[in-house]
């Protein structure tokens, strides 16, 4: 036998080994990696606005961008409309969940919504903001975990209010040991599901509450600390009795986690429901406006609402244009007109002072 075959016959054992220990090394990491979070799809606006978009305002972006001064705004339907066709042909991407916001803060929940979902890791436990209906929640577990947590390490939930597409399944945390948080004017009528928390308003809910108790009832003015996490509370009641805003820094920035009291671009909360008070709202979006911190004023960077978009600079001026956009709208009902809603891209385009 010469001397290469012998050398052959030696090496091919080794081989044998050193492959097997790759693959088992590979599958090993395989087993033990979790996936990490999408990135966002960040879209610009037309005033330099970054933010994670929905279909509905890529739309919007796009009617915008088609009009020339003084179109009406429905001249540039066409643009939205080839936006959602291209969507529905897969030729335009919206965000996938869970996706990194800041340090440590996500966007979590099902992806093809625009229902917002958040979870806050501080350090001592996660709060999670909003965990929505009871139909989401398997998905909301299996991010959790996908991001290396454990859902048993939810230590708080966090409700803005108690409507039923944002507090629905804050029993389920509840049992598993989390401590629920709601302004204390919502705090009742979760614990009673009376018809404030509005069970009949979406579908997918299927006309069901279950009755929550809030471990914490806040009122606005407090400052909660949880773990590294120094949560502001900002009473935001109007869009329902006890509506609440909570404000807290990432890494120098103000994240305003607004529910559904100030929204992308000046838009405003749904007023239809049970006790909505468009004087209260009005006051509140002042309050927010106007927030601030031992006599500093904030200015906030990161705007996190309850449904739609997600700005990530600027988003001081959609709480300002919130406020313009609503003062507008009550002047206009107090003056005997029947109005209920501005749609925010078209009200802005048409008012843009």
């Amino acid at each position: 036998m010469s001397a290469p075959s012998r050398m052959s016959r030696l090496l091919i054992p080794v081989l044998v080994v050193l492959i097997a220990v790759i693959g088992w090394r590979a599958w090993q990491g395989a087993t033990i990696e979790r996936p990490g979070p999408n990135l966002p799809v960040v879209a610009m606006t037309p005033w330099g606005q970054r933010i994670v978009p929905t279909v509905d305002t890529l739309a919007e972006i796009a009617i915008w961008n088609s009009l020339k001064p003084g179109q009406p705004w429905n001249s540039g339907l066409a643009a939205g409309k080839e936006v959602r066709q291209k969507y529905a042909a897969g030729k335009i991407k919206v965000s996938r969940t869970p996706w990194a916001i800041a340090d440590r803060v996500w966007a979590i929940g099902p992806w093809n919504t625009e229902q917002n979902i958040y979870l806050i890791d501080t350090g001592q436990g996660l709060i999670l903001f909003d965990p929505s209906l009871d139909l989401y929640q398997p998905e909301v577990e299996a991010q959790i975990r996908g991001l290396g947590f454990q859902p048993e390490q939810v230590k708080w939930v966090v409700l803005s209010h108690c409507h039923i597409d944002h507090g629905q399944s804050c029993r389920t945390w509840q049992k598993r040991g989390a401590k629920v948080i709601l302004g204390a004017a919502d705090a009742p009528e979760l614990e009673q599901c009376s018809d404030v928390v509005a069970a009949w308003f979406v579908p997918e809910a299927k006309n069901r509450c279950t009755p929550c108790g809030a471990d914490i009832k806040v009122a606005g003015g407090e400052v909660l600390q949880f773990g590294d996490l120094k949560l502001h509370v900002i009473d935001s009641s109007g869009h329902t009795p006890g509506s609440t805003s909570f404000a807290f820094q990432r890494s120098g920035k103000w994240h305003l986690l607004s529910g559904d009291v100030v929204l992308h671009n000046g838009r405003h909360a749904w007023m239809g429901g049970n006790k909505a008070d468009w004087g209260l709202y009005l006051a509140a979006l002042g309050r927010l406006a106007r927030f601030s911190v031992d006599g500093m004023p904030v200015r906030f960077d990161l705007l996190l609402p309850g449904h739609g978009a997600i700005e990530l600079d600027q988003g001081q001026r959609s709480v300002e244009l919130t406020e313009r956009a609503v003062r507008s709208l009550v002047a206009r009902r107090m003056a005997g007109e029947k109005v209920e809603r501005l749609y925010a891209y078209p009200w802005l385009w048409e008012n843009p002072n």
